[in-house]
């Protein structure tokens, strides 16, 4: 008599390995959504500091008053050239639509502008020299953006 090799799996293993499958995509989503959002976050602070950056280095590079304008409700803010009876839109301004940057899109929906304060106002206001006023913050969900007053330095709290 000759033994018979069965080349294959039993149903027995092969439910066993669907059922760790599924426990570990179950694990990895989970962690994945928290990590998403964590990520969001980083993006937009990234995105918010980059603008105050370029803002201000446009402001001293064209001799021009440029003012970031906040708004919590729309989780919004846009960019403006010149002194304030005469502001304009910068409507080409990057990764803008007519001179408004949302974070409100698909990629950052999670992320919302909770609080803008700069000495009572949402307007960060750079001078021709590329200094501001006064000093302030940002809060984006759980983040704090600190904008240090005359430098308009920023940092992460």
């Amino acid at each position: 008599m000759t033994k018979r090799t069965s080349s294959g799996f039993s149903l027995m293993e092969l439910i066993v390995v669907i059922v760790l499958i599924a426990i570990f995509a179950t694990i990895a989503m989970t962690r994945t959504r928290t990590g998403l959002s964590t990520i969001r976050e980083q993006i937009a602070i990234d995105q918010v500091t980059s603008d105050i950056d370029l803002v201000r280095s446009m402001a001293f590079g064209m001799h021009e008053t440029m003012t970031i304008v906040f708004s919590i409700d729309q989780d919004s803010y846009s960019i403006y050239k010149g002194p304030n009876g005469s502001r304009t839109a910068v409507e080409d301004y990057p990764n803008s639509d007519n001179g408004v940057i949302s974070l409100d899109n698909s990629n950052l929906r999670e992320v919302d502008i909770q609080s803008v304060d700069f000495n009572g106002s949402t307007e960060l206001q750079f001078s021709p020299m590329g200094d501001i006023n006064s000093g302030g913050s940002i809060s984006l969900n759980e983040k704090t953006i600190s904008v240090q007053p005359i430098t308009g330095k920023w940092s992460i709290n």
